[in-house]
């Protein structure tokens, strides 16, 4: 690795053209030792660092190798498009950084796929996953090596209550399913684990987190229902890399080998741009959300091809022109997704707005509202701005209303005096 950001990219595409006789599998540890967290001690939620994980696809050339390698959608019979690698990954929600990722087959499941996944996934960590990925062993499995998760799960899971805490939320346990039958393995222990159940304002769907953070004081429930809205932003990583990096929706490799080399080729130069846009934030003291991926793309490419040669002091003139071209174009800062989705239509290219509905910039902020009732608590040391917490409390049924009075606290007198107009009747 030399001096600029434009020498390494350069190199990386070398590798790609002229080496394609080398080793898909020693691209994986290639990545994995050039990949590591950018994020700094500020996006830190309650000392852990917050990661995504997901999965998405790449088409690759359709021929019989990668046919038989990767597969296609459709049936045996009659299969369609083209085939498809698996890609599942984890990255760090605050600088978009993918630490690890996995390449599979079109009919791999993601779950199998993710678990292995092993590399920056440990202690001080919170891993933050859809229902699609949910399993109690793969939950044990991370919690053994020291992560903490935040995983959205079915609503008809983690139904025995053990115990109600104070923000509303409560402890269940979660036992695997007697009917799954799986090949020569034993079936995973229960689990404890804290189930927080939500709404988003203007939305009838409820939303059920579970997580291994247990501490409600520590860590509350609507400070975790709001951080679970990060999990998107593997989603934009993904954007960045098959959208705005690749520049054609086909790979190139005409071999399974070849395909895998190009997908970590991918990630690594991806990795390499993501550094240079958090050097550029640093340097001028902002967040890297308000840094444009697609400026730095142009930056690098310009670098890459850029007639002033591979001099060391090119080089250097070529990466400070750049950082400050970086800095001059800032993105404005994020508006909260509160805007629900729609199905467009495939006949016409409007959108399926409904009559009257406003636009999602003149929308109200996003309020999330616990499904149970809650006590109000003191600010916790997370510093989550306050606007993520609800000002009106949901009301409860009777019965969490007795367990709620009885097994908060055993001295009633310290239940802090709830306002009638502060609570908000369920529905």
């Amino acid at each position: 690795m030399c001096d600029g950001a434009g020498i390494r990219l350069a190199g990386a595409v070398r590798l790609v053209v002229a080496d394609s006789k080398t080793v898909a599998t020693s691209w994986g540890p290639s990545f994995r030792a050039v990949a590591r967290p950018l994020g700094r001690d500020d996006d830190l939620f309650c000392g852990l660092r917050v990661l995504a994980l997901g999965g998405t696809l790449r088409a690759v050339p359709d021929t019989a190798a990668n046919n038989d390698a990767f597969g296609k959608s459709g049936s045996q019979r009659s299969p369609m498009g083209y085939p498809q690698a698996r890609v599942v990954a984890v990255a760090e929600c605050s600088s978009h950084t993918v630490l690890d990722a996995v390449v599979g087959g079109f009919k791999e499941s993601e779950r199998i796929v993710s678990d292995a996944l092993n590399a920056h996934v440990g202690s001080g960590t919170l891993l933050l996953a859809d229902r699609g990925l949910w399993g109690l062993a793969r939950w044990h499995r991370l919690r053994d090596q020291g992560t903490h998760l935040l995983w959205r799960i079915e609503r008809r899971k983690a139904r025995r209550v053990q115990d109600v805490l104070p923000d509303g939320s409560y402890l269940a346990r979660l036992e695997a399913n007697k009917h799954s039958k799986a090949a020569g393995t034993l079936k995973a222990p229960p689990a404890l684990v804290r189930v927080i159940e939500y709404r988003v304002d203007g939305q009838p769907d409820i939303v059920r987190l579970i997580t291994s953070l247990t501490d409600p004081e520590k860590y509350p429930a609507a400070e975790l229902a709001a951080l679970y809205a990060r999990r998107w932003e593997i989603e934009l990583v993904f954007d960045e890399i098959k959208t705005h990096q690749r520049g054609r929706p086909v790979l190139r490799s005409q071999t399974p080998d070849g395909g895998r080399q190009e997908i970590y080729a991918h990630l690594i130069v991806h990795h390499a741009t993501r550094d240079l846009l958090d050097e550029a934030a640093r340097l001028h003291r902002i967040t890297a959300e308000r840094t444009s991926f697609t400026r730095a793309l142009h930056v690098v490419r310009r670098t890459v091809f850029s007639p002033s040669g591979f001099s060391p002091s090119a080089r250097r003139s070529d990466r400070r022109l750049g950082l400050a071209e970086i800095g001059r174009s800032l993105l404005p800062r994020r508006r909260p997704r509160d805007c629900p989705r729609k199905i467009r239509s495939c006949i016409t290219g409007h959108g399926s707005w409904a009559a009257g509905e406003p636009a999602s910039h003149r929308r109200s902020p996003v309020v999330v509202t616990l499904n149970h009732r809650w006590l109000r608590l003191p600010r916790s040391p997370c510093g989550l701005p306050s606007a993520a917490v609800p000002t009106r409390i949901p009301a409860a049924s009777w019965w969490a209303r007795t367990v709620v009075e009885s097994t908060l606290t055993s001295d009633k007198s310290a239940l802090p005096a709830l306002d009638p107009s502060a609570v908000m009747p369920a529905g």
